[in-house]
């Protein structure tokens, strides 16, 4: 299969695609430049992999949680692409992607926490498969950074930037195999968690490419 892949929770953005299992990437962390990287980046990868839009047989996003902004830049971008060449989607978790990355670098689980501003993260623990794959052990969820406990797994490693920017998970962090803040999900990890994914599910429509908060409210901050 040729597939895209779109990643835009972060403060990084990414492209990525697949050609007959060749991956070709364009990766940079950018905080609010996520508009102007990702087109561009999207007719590079085509051009250099010499294919059409109506080549790519599906397209992968980050479906969050994540910024509100750039995700919805992304997804936006994704559904723009799907409509415009009739093709299907598939929505990864950028939680997912963030532990998926860490497995490229040798990790057999993750804890992933990732800021999501008002004192929060967004995370989940993930464990690897036989596949080589990220697969979820705990529930997404968004909370306050004192309310995470140690996952009970082995050789599990703190992973996200959230590690780096609230104080009340330091401590957390020296429970577990070792810390990594500065992993991002990538465009890459989504082209890998998307090809498992199709194993066992159908792409999507373009219009069921929709962002996952987990925050009921994503413009006001939370009452005391």
């Amino acid at each position: 299969m040729n597939l895209l892949a779109i990643e835009t929770a972060t403060e990084t953005c990414s492209v990525a695609l697949s050609v007959n299992g060749e991956v070709m990437e364009r990766f940079q962390k950018a905080p609010r430049q996520h508009a102007e990287l990702l087109l561009p980046w999207v007719e590079e990868l085509l051009a250099e992999a010499e294919l059409a839009y109506a080549a790519i047989d599906a397209i992968a996003f980050s479906r969050g949680p994540g910024s509100f902004t750039s995700l919805r830049i992304g997804i936006g971008v994704v559904q723009g692409l799907a409509w415009a060449s009739d093709r299907p989607v598939i929505p990864v978790s950028s939680l997912a992607a963030t532990a998926q990355t860490a497995a490229a670098d040798g990790a057999r689980a993750a804890l992933v926490a990732l800021d999501a501003r008002m004192d929060e993260v967004f995370t989940g623990v993930f464990q690897i498969n036989e596949n080589g794959v990220m697969q979820p052990v705990s529930a997404e969820r968004v909370c306050p950074p004192a309310d995470i406990k140690a996952p009970a797994l082995a050789e599990i490693v703190a992973i996200g930037n959230g590690f780096e920017r609230y104080a009340a998970l330091t401590a957390l962090a020296a429970q577990l195999q070792g810390v990594r803040p500065d992993v991002w999900p990538k465009a890459s990890s989504v082209l890998l968690l998307a090809q498992e994914w199709l194993k066992t599910n159908e792409p999507l429509a373009a219009e069921l490419a929709q962002p996952v908060y987990l925050r009921d409210d994503v413009a006001k901050k939370p009452v005391n």
